[in-house]
C-alpha cells in the first residue's frame, strides 16, 4: 500500500514538472534558464545555434546625421522602428545584420515579449533584394501576412505585453523540430508563430545570386507613449539562427494562403457625401483658387512588386495606401509645392469610424530627395474636424477634414504645421520643398487582414491658392 502512494506522489511531481517549466517559461520567456534550456535542446538535436540581437531603426534620424549608404528615409513614419539582426551563419556567428541569406533548412527564432498596448503591431518576413536578368535590385516587399496583434498566438487577456515565440523557416521539417525543443524548455504551443519564407518563390542559400531577406516588426500609437519608448530602448527580444548541424533534407512549405481582404460592405454610400464636403470645404475659403490633387491607390501587394521587380519601400498587407502629391516610388508625380499662403486640405472617409480600419495615419514627405515625413496625423486628431463643413449632418463623424501649411496661424485648429525634424538641419523646408502625401489604413477588424481596394473610399487632397 506504501509502494502505491509513493508511486502515486512521483507520478503527480513528474506531471507537474512540464507544467511548472511551462508555466516560468510563460511568466519571464527570456529567463536565462529557459532560454539556455532552449539552446541545449536544439543543440542536442543536432543544431548549431548562434545568437543575433534587436537593433533600433529610425531611417529618419540616420537621413539627418548623414550616415554612409542611407540615401533617404524610404517615406518611413518620423519615428523608430526595430530590426531584428540575425549572424551571417551559423559559422560566422559574430556578423549579424538586418539583412541576411538563409538555407532552405534554417530558422530563425524570436522570444520574448509582444510591445505593450498599442494600436497597431505586427512581425513580417520581407524580401530585401533578388537578383533579376538585369541584376540584383532593391525589393523591400512581404512575402505574405504579417503576424499582428489581432492574429497573434500567445496567451493572456489581451495581446500585448505577452510572451511569444516566432519562428520564421522555409521549412516544415526544420520548423518541427524547432517547435519540439521549445516544448521541451517549457515554452508551450499557445504562444509559438510560425511565419513562412515561401521557397517555391525564392531562391534560397548563400550565392550571389541568392536572395537576401529581412524580418521586421512594427508597432504604432502607443496607449502610453512612455511605456512605447521603454519598450523601443529595451526591448524584451532574443534572436537565434538555427541551422541543422548536417544539411537537412528539404521539406519546404508550401507558399501560405493570404488572409482574404474584403468583406463585401462598402463605403461608397458616403460617396455623394464627400462631394458634398469638397464643395463646402472649397466655399469657406473665398478667394483662394481650389486645384484637386490626384489621388491614387498604391503598395496593394509584395506579390505584385515582386513580379514585376519593382520595390515598394515596405509595402504591408495588413494596410491599404493611397498616395497623392510627389512620390515616384508610390506611382504619383504630381508637383506639389506650398508658396507663401499656400495650403493644403486633406480631407475624407474617417475609416476608423465607418469601421473599415483599426487605425490610419496620414503623412507629408519631404518627397524629392529626403523621402521623410515632415507632419504627420492618425485617425485621433479627425474627430469633429469635418463638423464645420458639414454642420447638423451626422456624417460628419464618418469624415474629416484637415488643413496642410507651411504657417498654420498660432492656435489655429485642425491645422498641421510642415517642419523638418528636431534636430535635422539636413532638410529645410520653404517653397521650393516637394511635397508628396502618403495615407494609410491598416487592418480592418473584420478581417484581420488590409481593407479591400474597391470597399475603400479614397481620401482627397485640395490645393489652395490665393488668387493674383
Amino acid at each position: 500500500m506504501k509502494t502505491k502512494i509513493l508511486l502515486s506522489a512521483i507520478m503527480s511531481v513528474l506531471l507537474l514538472v512540464p507544467c511548472a517549466f511551462a508555466q516560468g517559461a510563460v511568466q519571464d520567456p527570456l529567463n536565462p534558464n529557459a532560454l539556455d534550456r532552449f539552446q541545449k535542446a536544439l543543440e542536442q538535436d543536432g543544431f548549431d545555434v548562434s545568437t543575433g540581437k534587436v537593433d533600433v531603426w529610425n531611417l529618419v534620424a540616420e537621413w539627418c546625421a548623414y550616415t554612409p549608404g542611407v540615401d533617404n528615409a524610404w517615406y518611413f513614419n518620423n519615428q523608430s522602428y526595430l530590426q531584428f539582426e540575425v549572424p551571417k551563419s551559423a559559422q560566422e556567428k559574430d556578423q549579424a545584420n538586418a539583412v541576411f541569406q538563409m538555407r532552405q533548412d534554417e530558422a530563425v527564432v524570436v522570444i520574448g515579449l509582444t510591445p505593450p498596448p498599442a494600436r497597431y503591431f505586427s512581425y513580417t518576413p520581407f524580401l530585401s533584394s533578388k537578383v533579376y536578368p538585369d541584376g540584383r535590385r532593391q525589393i523591400l516587399a512581404t512575402l505574405g501576412d504579417s503576424v499582428n496583434n489581432a492574429t497573434i498566438k500567445t496567451i493572456g487577456n489581451t495581446p500585448f505585453n505577452a510572451p511569444v515565440v516566432l519562428i520564421f523557416t522555409p521549412d516544415q521539417g526544420t520548423e518541427a523540430r524547432v517547435r519540439a525543443a521549445l516544448r521541451r524548455a517549457g515554452y508551450p504551443a499557445a504562444i509559438i508563430n510560425t511565419l513562412v519564407f515561401p521557397a517555391s518563390m525564392l531562391n534560397l542559400g548563400y550565392g550571389d545570386a541568392d536572395d537576401e531577406l529581412r524580418i521586421i516588426p512594427r508597432a504604432a500609437i502607443w496607449d502610453d507613449p512612455a511605456a512605447g519608448d521603454a519598450y523601443m530602448k529595451n526591448p524584451p527580444l532574443s534572436v537565434f539562427r538555427v541551422t541543422p548541424g548536417t544539411p537537412a533534407t528539404a521539406n519546404p512549405f508550401p507558399a501560405p494562403p493570404l488572409r482574404i481582404r474584403g468583406t463585401g460592405e462598402t463605403e461608397m454610400y458616403l460617396m455623394n457625401k464627400l462631394a458634398e464636403l469638397r464643395k463646402n470645404i472649397i466655399e469657406a475659403n473665398p478667394g483662394m483658387d481650389a486645384k484637386d490633387i490626384m489621388v491614387s491607390p498604391t503598395l496593394y501587394e509584395g506579390y505584385d512588386y515582386i513580379q514585376r521587380g519593382a520595390n515598394p519601400y515596405g509595402d504591408g498587407r495588413d494596410c491599404f495606401y493611397v498616395s497623392a502629391g510627389y512620390a515616384p516610388e508610390m506611382g504619383t508625380e504630381e508637383e506639389i509645392r506650398l508658396g507663401d499662403g499656400e495650403f493644403l486640405v486633406i480631407y475624407g472617409p474617417n475609416h476608423v469610424a465607418i469601421g473599415k480600419a483599426t487605425y490610419m495615419n496620414i503623412n507629408v514627405y519631404a518627397s524629392e530627395t529626403a523621402k521623410l515625413s515632415i507632419g504627420s496625423l492618425d485617425d485621433s486628431d479627425f474627430p469633429n474636424t469635418a463638423t464645420q463643413y458639414l454642420p447638423d449632418d451626422p456624417a460628419a463623424d464618418l469624415m474629416f477634414a484637415y488643413k496642410v501649411s507651411r504657417s498654420c496661424g498660432k492656435g489655429e485648429p485642425n491645422c498641421l504645421p510642415l517642419k523638418a525634424p528636431d534636430n535635422c538641419s539636413r532638410l529645410t523646408i520653404d517653397a521650393s520643398t516637394l511635397l508628396g502625401i502618403g495615407i494609410r489604413t491598416y487592418l480592418e477588424p473584420a478581417t484581420k487582414v488590409g481593407p479591400a481596394m474597391p470597399e475603400i473610399l479614397y481620401d482627397r487632397v485640395i490645393k489652395f491658392s490665393p488668387r493674383p
